[in-house]
């Protein structure tokens, strides 16, 4: 049945398509149509790939790719912009989920592991990534013709894209599975520190990168706009937990809009003051849960408004993927993929080693680094719009890896939490909330 509504739904959206001559006139009415299909799509193949036993999501990406260029071209390309709102609005929801589930005393054990993982395994895995594309050099057109300098300083600033990881994925499928435990709490704490870490390297690597390209970069116009992302959106955050922790403590009924609410003006007026909405949120949620009691009324005021949100995103994530890069930079992208993986589970196993980590975190933690998502496409748009001189070829192959990585990883990640024993483990009254991601956080 979820097969025919499925059919159904591409059949009216096909037949709808040849409606509109002149998309530019009716773009506001096809915006809404988009987000609607999208919206039923993405919940119907979920059913289906979960029968599949593979996580929702994939089904939620798998409607997107579906609907979007590499797939039947549903969708017009404003549109999908239009859509993309969701965006902003799913990673807010996703940080603030994240801070309310990053309960600092619960945790302490876990920080010692979380760090390691953090330096070895993520920072470690940017540099190796990095070697990687200079040792593909000569397979990679885009790096001909740049000195070893420059040459040295590209490949820094790929590695620091290809090391992005998903909270997003991440949370979606520690709700999806109801999982709980030293291996979901570890990656989690992982991921999220590991995006701040990842943006602090990509604008660090980058400023150097413009700056032996011959670019206009500004050390100290740099310094005080990463200080202003960072500890600003920290304190905006702050912030913004307060008047949150209140209302759900003195009002509490229609808590669900109200953080609806929040996580769009979050990622719409952040972005555009210069703050970062993953930082902001993932602030706010930490204050709810440590600082107030209200941590579990925030976290079920996300579970019953949010699913339909991680939907679209998710959605506009797979529609955006553009299989056909993959013929363009397809061996290249194969060998970053696998030494990604490789990276990063040799770096959390020597990580969780050298910590002292439980053995199950030892065996499983590795798994939840690969997924990508959101700030992974985001860096890669930054990447290529930072350095057109490259061609599109630079920026097909950070935009292949991420393909790839969206549509394998959180398959491996959900296999790794059943095998872990987590699976199940948190029980219906605590799970998180539905998804899903970043999360994944904008571009610095």
């Amino acid at each position: 049945m979820n097969v025919l509504v499925l059919l159904a739904l591409v059949g009216f959206m096909t037949a709808t398509r040849t409606f509109n001559a002149e998309e530019s006139a009716f773009i506001g009415s096809i915006t809404l149509l988009v987000v609607g299909y999208l919206l039923l799509t993405a919940h119907f193949m979920g059913k289906v790939v979960a029968r599949l036993q593979l996580p929702k999501l994939t089904g939620y990406i798998g409607a997107g790719i579906l609907a979007g260029a590499s797939g039947l071209d549903l969708i017009p390309d404003e549109a999908l912009d239009n859509a993309k709102i969701f965006t902003g609005v799913a990673v807010a929801l996703i940080a603030l989920t994240a801070g309310s589930e990053l309960e600092l005393r619960r945790m302490r054990a876990l920080w010692r592991a979380i760090g390691w993982i953090t330096g070895l395994a993520v920072v470690g895995g940017a540099l190796v990534l990095a070697g990687t594309v200079l040792g593909l050099s000569r397979w990679l057109p885009f790096m001909a013709g740049l000195t070893p300098p420059q040459a040295a300083a590209i490949a820094l600033v790929l590695g620091a894209v290809m090391a992005a990881q998903s909270p997003a994925v991440v949370v979606a499928l520690r709700t999806e599975l109801q999982a709980d435990g030293p291996v979901c709490r570890t990656v989690l704490g992982v991921v999220v520190i590991a995006d701040l870490v990842v943006i602090v390297l990509f604008t660090g690597a980058s400023t150097v990168a413009d700056a032996l390209m011959g670019g206009s970069a500004e050390l100290g116009q740099t310094v005080l706009r990463l200080a202003w992302e960072l500890f600003g959106s920290i304190a905006v955050g702050i912030g913004v937990g307060g008047p949150l922790a209140f209302y759900l403590r003195r009002v509490g009924h229609d808590a669900g809009l109200i953080v609806l609410v929040v996580a769009f003006v979050v990622a719409e007026v952040g972005h555009r003051v210069g703050l970062d909405p993953l930082l902001v949120a993932l602030a706010a949620g930490l204050l709810v849960r440590n600082a107030t009691e209200q941590g579990d009324a925030l976290h079920h005021a996300i579970e019953g408004s949010a699913l339909p949100v991680y939907l679209v995103f998710f959605a506009v994530t797979g529609a955006t993927i553009h299989l056909h890069v993959l013929a363009v930079v397809g061996v290249p992208a194969v060998i970053l993929v696998l030494v990604r993986a490789s990276a990063f589970m040799v770096g959390a196993r020597v990580a969780c080693r050298i910590a002292g980590a439980e053995d199950v975190v030892r065996r499983f933690v590795g798994f939840g680094l690969l997924p990508q998502a959101g700030l992974a496409l985001a860096l890669s748009t930054l990447f290529a719009r930072t350095f057109p001189e490259l061609g599109p070829d630079a920026a097909a192959l950070t935009l292949g890896i991420v393909a790839l990585n969206e549509l394998v990883a959180p398959v491996a990640y959900r296999l790794a939490l059943i095998r872990s024993g987590e699976a199940g483990a948190a029980g219906s009254e605590s799970a998180l909330p539905v998804p899903v991601a970043a999360a994944e956080g904008p571009p610095p």
